[in-house]
């Protein structure tokens, strides 16, 4: 139980605070979420692909309704475990839920119990929350942006490894998010030292049998940096008739080959330029040439004359100055990865087990696709907001409970700011028919 106090500020002597309010709670818009998911069917869609193998003899509580809570305490923003321990006792989540919220041990059990087999389930129940979208939206054209990040270990936590590139011990996962809708459509947590574009075909025919499932017959371009410039990646798009724009290093023979391209160019070292040019250029690892196209670049006052950037795509109609635009689109993935991370906690390492670590996050993708959803639905003006902003205006609202008749009612606080925004999503979710 909560320790009660009682301060007077110093501000206005005549104010004093206390936490003694009784049934009160600073998360009654999370009706909300409860209300979403029941219209979307969650429960059922969960149980469909997710199945834990329960050994327990007395159940308190069925692992998918844990799991449900972990996903609520996510899109809550309530990140860290322990925050169990007081949200059981939360009035407005003890009315919205059929199960009481379990603690934070009854979690570190949940956690426990996690098999490798249900780190494919999660990865599926993240592709089945985009799917209830793409599906509605009728959504044919899809550009795929593959990524990778890091997430920050502490300790002896199991496969940790030193990177480099972040000069820092954690795991090194890959994303692939859906540009259009910020979905993430698939995660993989792998050891820190883990080259980012390792098996970065095999991570993507997963994503590409998964769009082979939607009713309407996807034309797909996918964009990786040149982390995942590899014959094997160009290989997966191009027996599935995908398009892919990946960037390359540049080395001496492509730096070369751009300089002759230019050499003719009358330059004006007072100007900004930019040239496009296509390269003969095939190396002796790749199966087939693809078009390489170069854009050299000299920027006004600088030294240098020329700076070269290699792009390689199999898109053969689209013209040069095109694709350059439409690669850099691509740096709109990292806003995603940092939603994803400081809005849902994928980075957080909270275990030992390296299997356990990866269930956490993928609950964490879980939940922001959750959120990508609904506000694809019910956000369309803005469907870019963050989280953050969501939780404020939304989900972060004072509430009452009282008890009548065998009812329960929430009452909202009569002076919210967002009061008539939350009427208009309620009403709009219990009128959405999937």
């Amino acid at each position: 139980m909560s320790t009660l106090h009682t301060v007077q500020l110093q501000c206005n002597t005549h104010v004093q605070i206390s936490n003694d309010g009784g049934d009160l709670s600073s998360d009654a818009g999370m009706t909300l979420m409860v209300e979403f998911l029941h219209q979307i069917k969650f429960d059922t869609l969960l149980h469909a692909t997710v199945h834990f193998n329960d050994t327990r003899t007395r159940l308190a509580h069925d692992y998918h309704d844990v799991l449900t809570q972990k996903l609520l305490m996510n899109v809550a923003g309530y990140l860290h475990d322990n925050a169990a321990d007081t949200l059981r006792l939360d009035p407005a989540f003890q009315a919205l839920m059929a199960e009481q919220f379990v603690s934070q041990p009854s979690l570190s059990r949940f956690f426990a119990n996690i098999s490798s087999d249900n780190l494919l389930q999660l990865c599926e129940l993240l592709w089945q929350i985009s799917r209830l979208y793409f599906t509605r939206a009728r959504q044919r054209q899809f550009i795929l942006d593959i990524d990778s990040t890091h997430s920050d270990t502490f300790g002896r936590q199991e496969d940790t490894a030193f990177n480099a590139h972040y000069m820092a011990y954690g795991y090194h996962p890959q994303v692939i998010f859906d540009h259009s809708t910020g979905l993430l459509l698939d995660a993989l947590l792998r050891p820190g030292n883990t080259y980012t574009g390792k098996d970065a075909d095999q991570f993507l025919e997963r994503t590409f049998d998964h769009l082979a499932q939607l009713p309407l017959r996807a034309e797909v371009i996918v964009r990786g940096d040149s982390g995942f410039a590899s014959p094997k990646f160009y290989a997966a798009c191009d027996d599935r008739h995908y398009g892919f724009i990946v960037r390359l290093k540049a080395n001496a023979k492509l730096g070369r080959l751009a300089e002759a391209k230019v050499n003719d160019t009358t330059l004006d070292t007072g100007d900004t330029v930019s040239v496009y040019h296509e390269l003969n250029y095939q190396p002796i690892t790749w199966d087939r040439a693809y078009r390489v196209i170069v854009r050299s670049e000299h920027i006004a006052g600088e030294l240098a004359f020329w700076n070269h950037t290699f792009i390689v795509t199999n898109l053969e109609a689209t013209e040069a100055q095109r694709l350059f635009p439409l690669y850099q689109g691509r740096g709109n993935v990292e806003n995603d990865i940092k939603e994803l991370k400081n809005g849902f906690g994928f980075d957080q390492t909270d275990s030992s087990s390296f299997v356990h670590n990866a269930a956490r996050a993928l609950i964490s993708g879980a939940a922001y696709n959750l959120i990508q959803v609904f506000k694809q639905l019910f956000v369309s003006e803005d469907p870019r907001m963050t989280i953050n902003r969501l939780r404020l205006a939304l989900f972060h609202t004072a509430g009452r409970i009282t008890r009548h008749a065998h009812k329960l009612i929430i009452h909202l606080t009569a002076h919210h700011v967002y009061v008539n925004w939350f009427w208009l999503i309620m009403t709009e979710i219990q009128a959405l028919v999937l």
